[in-house]
């Protein structure tokens, strides 16, 4: 079953002809009627003071420099406090309770979370931005961690549903309703990320061996218990999260290498679409979502960042004091990579580079950075899982230009203290390519567009509101404005705080007399839009993107 947008446009020079129509005073080079090439990147538990540019020790130049040739957010939001439940919403533009599980999709007992319908009373599925850009015309490609389910079988032919079942898993069958189904022309990655079994790399939906003259199939893995391994003799592999029961996974498998071998795959891709182009005589834009395994734990670096063991180039290990803050500048240099790349092939002017994290920052008591000023949350209260700021407030920059005002679509140096959501950037994917949005699709999302190109004052707020979530979705809130109102898991409204002048949330007004009606407001709107003990279909929270 085909399931396109309404009003999709075929690709080509007429969505390109519109784009350049609604984008002529802002284009940096209007002669050129092309859509730009869009990198968006994702860090893993990057919090919101990390970066160098927010005030972090830990050095990140290739990063601090997106944003200095482009705009930060300074309260830009992940959809939900924890990785899995936030990855399910940056690739579809809804809220992680949308498909029924607001958890999260976290291993491959779990159906894609595409495929799964939270709205019950909708027989459609979850639209992925990557199918809407392959209706744009793009090459779209996937690398890194993942968590967003898939189908799986055990050495029966039977589908694998429950967790402990995973190491029955049989290999040579790869996993299907992948992202291949979901509009990615090639992805490579760890299905369950770098923490969790399998710990093997799938490319396409088959499994595919570190060493390529392995064979693709069982023969090729081990079970593999908690501690340290030394593989590839550039890093120590940690393994972290099998003590209860060993976990399959490839036999070279080691997590030092993870950053190494996804931003190669990254690199790679690059070239084969530059190169397809040219046997085709195109100029086909490319979607490459890059999901980096940095910097989750383990917290385990390579020696060198260029691979080889015989000589550190590029130092990772010990370069910082601290694995963690080493991690935080390995994810550095797979951003500087990409970028090098784009520089070399003469395309990084005329991409669009988003980078953000899916969660807060990681607790204080697994962060051990080698500078013991550095602060990853700055004012922010609590951490990664957590319903208060530091959980979901994480940094977001967008770069798309050469770094001077004349030639940047938005301008260098640029700050926003719009309130957006991560997953903001697939409205701005529909209005990019000028497709019109479905009212069953990217239900919570808003374009970014206006904001990055200077045509949406900062006083005119993309969002009436925004709703938070916590972890596994026990606790969540409602924000209005500087209000925060929070909602236990028994719907109760317990904690009100005015971020305008307490961004620490140190000062709970729940009490306090002239804010009650606003509470009594709020409550009321929060449980419109959680409400799911019924089975009727929660309302769109943003309106949805048409072609005006």
């Amino acid at each position: 079953m085909k399931i396109l947008p309404a009003g999709v446009l075929k690709p080509g020079y007429f969505i390109a002809a519109l784009f350049f129509l609604n984008c002529l005073l802002i284009y940096p080079q209007s002669e050129k009627e092309d859509l730009p090439n869009v990198v968006f990147i994702l860090a893993d538990d990057v919090g919101y003071a990390d970066l160098g540019i927010d005030g972090g020790t830990v050095p990140t130049p290739n990063i601090d420099s997106l944003a200095r040739m482009g705009m930060r957010f300074t309260d830009a939001h992940s959809p939900a406090a924890l990785c899995a439940p936030s990855r399910f919403s940056l690739l579809t533009g809804s809220y992680p309770y949308r498909n029924g599980r607001p958890g999260g999709s976290w291993d491959i007992n779990n159906s894609s979370g595409f495929s799964a319908n939270g709205d019950r009373t909708n027989a459609g599925r979850h639209v992925t931005v990557a199918e809407i850009m392959q209706n744009a015309g793009y090459k779209t490609a996937f690398f890194g961690k993942m968590h967003l389910g898939g189908i799986v079988y055990d050495t029966l032919g039977n589908v694998i549903t429950q967790k402990n079942k995973i190491n029955s898993m049989e290999y040579s069958r790869g996993v299907d309703d992948g992202l291949n189904e979901h509009g990615f022309d090639y992805w490579l990655g760890l299905l369950s990320g770098i923490q969790h079994e399998p710990y093997a790399y799938f490319e396409n939906g088959n499994y595919k061996p570190i060493d390529p003259e392995n064979p693709a199939t069982n023969e090729s893995t081990r079970l593999l218990k908690d501690g340290f391994y030394k593989v590839s003799g550039n890093g120590l592999s940690e393994i972290v999260e099998a003590a209860r029961v060993p976990a399959r996974g490839d036999e070279d498998y080691d997590s030092s290498q993870a950053g190494i071998i996804l931003s190669n795959g990254a690199v790679d891709f690059i070239d084969r679409h530059i190169q397809e182009n040219e046997e085709n005589g195109s100029e086909k834009p490319f979607l490459l979502y890059y999901s980096s395994q940095a910097i989750h734990v383990p917290h385990s670096p390579p020696f060198d960042f260029d691979g080889d063991p015989e000589t550190i180039d590029e130092q990772v290990y010990g370069k910082t004091g601290a694995m963690t803050s080493d991690v935080l500048y390995e994810l550095d240099l797979q951003v500087g990579k990409i970028m090098d790349k784009l520089k070399d092939e003469g395309i990084l002017e005329n991409t669009l580079i988003i980078f953000t994290s899916d969660n807060g920052a990681l607790w204080p008591r697994i962060t051990h950075y080698g500078n013991a000023s550095h602060d990853n949350n700055g004012p922010l209260r609590d951490y990664k899982a957590s319903i208060y700021e530091g959980g979901h407030r994480v940094p977001f920059i967008a770069k798309w230009g050469d770094g001077t005002e004349k030639g940047s679509v938005i301008k260098p140096g640029s700050i926003s203290d719009q309130t957006i959501v991560g997953h903001d950037w697939v409205a701005t994917m529909y209005e990019l390519t000028a497709q019109n949005m479905e009212e069953d699709q990217a239900k919570d999302s808003s374009s970014l567009l206006p904001i990055l190109t200077g045509k949406q004052s900062e006083n005119d707020s993309l969002h009436e509101f925004i709703l938070y979530q916590a972890g596994f979705a026990r606790d969540g809130a409602i924000r209005e404005g500087d209000l925060v109102l929070m909602v236990d898991r028994e719907n109760e409204a317990t904690e009100l705080y005015d971020l305008s002048n307490d961004l620490g949330q140190d000062n709970n007004l729940i009490e306090k007399p002239e804010f009650q009606e606003t509470i009594k407001r709020l409550k009321a709107k929060f449980l419109k839009y959680n409400d799911h003990d019924n089975d009727t279909v929660e309302p769109r929270t943003t309106k949805a993107f048409s072609i005006k």
